[in-house]
């Protein structure tokens, strides 16, 4: 499975890690809040995080690539973690020309066009999240992703 987003209260997210444990989130997700960020990889989302808070980047590495939670095993698999609340609060209150110009920087950041995230799809994805992030902050949820390595 790829990379999505989600939103969900401390709960759901033990239920999202248990299942990640076990067995495909599939299911589990479906009852949540998603967004399906295709083959999104962490550093991509590094990169989003910078150009979006414009954060010390050390921060942001360190935070981003905690995860939420890891398997029992920690042997791969399944990686939840969490988007930072600076990043989701940012992302809930970008206007229309802000997305434009921010996918651009991001379609041209560190080659990601090259792996297929042009301006469009990145604009497309940023607008998602920013529907997510308002979503989540209405629900007093928190954002994560999930990653499958």
């Amino acid at each position: 499975m790829s990379t999505v987003f989600f939103a969900a209260s401390p709960a759901e997210l033990r239920v999202v890690a248990a299942a990640a444990a076990h067995a495909d989130t599939s299911a589990v997700l479906a009852a949540l809040d998603t967004v399906p960020a295709g083959d999104l990889d962490p550093a991509q989302l590094i990169d989003l995080d910078l150009l979006v808070t414009g954060n010390d980047p050390a921060e942001v590495r360190e935070t981003v690539l905690t995860p939420a939670h890891e398997g029992p095993d920690d042997a791969g698999g399944t990686v939840l973690l969490p988007v930072r609340a600076a990043l989701g609060s940012r992302l809930a209150y970008l206007s229309d020309h802000d997305v434009d110009a921010l996918a651009e920087r991001w379609a041209a950041a560190d080659g990601a066009a090259d792996g297929g995230w042009d301006a469009y799809r990145c604009g497309q994805l940023i607008r998602s999240l920013s529907l997510l992030a308002l979503l989540a902050g209405a629900d007093q949820r928190e954002l994560f992703v999930r990653f499958d390595s």
